[in-house]
């Protein structure tokens, strides 16, 4: 009967310490949501930032992608773009290749010469990234869609 007693005591004490930590780390996620929101929103950023809070220190990829209505092509050019934010900041290896075009052109009706310039650009970049956790995605007031990833950076 003891052993019954003993049994249902641990089972009540594991529960009970299980679910105590899950609602610190939820509630600590919820206060850095709304930091960096609030952060956001009094002056828009995007690219790679270090914040830190009380007791971590987070790896944050901020990323704003035109809303287009298809919440899959959002989810995953926001992801893409996130990944490559994160390797370019880490491993720093990037090579960038411009090249400038320029067309000139006579209008025949108007006598008017027209002048077109486009510019490519391409960049090359190596390393790996884990994917990031996503912390918050919302609408912002130029109608683009605001994606924020992060990561403890004990993870990294």
């Amino acid at each position: 009967m003891t052993n019954i007693k003993a049994f249902i005591l641990v089972l009540v004490l594991s529960i009970t310490t299980n679910t105590a930590i899950a609602q610190s780390y939820n509630q600590e996620r919820t206060a850095l949501e709304n930091f960096l929101v609030r952060m956001y929103r009094n002056a828009p950023f995007e690219g790679v930032k270090i914040v830190s809070d009380y007791g971590n220190t987070y790896l944050l990829s901020v990323v704003s992608v035109k809303n287009s209505g298809k919440e899959t092509s959002m989810n995953r050019i926001a992801q893409v773009k996130s990944q490559r934010q994160v390797s370019q900041y880490i491993s720093g290896n990037v090579t960038t290749e411009s090249q400038t075009i320029i067309r000139t052109s006579e209008d025949a009706k108007d006598n008017v010469t027209v002048e077109e310039v486009t510019d490519i650009i391409k960049e090359h970049s190596v390393g790996f990234t884990k994917s990031m956790e996503v912390l918050t995605t919302f609408d912002t007031n130029s109608g683009t869609k605001c994606f924020m990833f992060y990561r403890k950076l004990d993870e990294l």
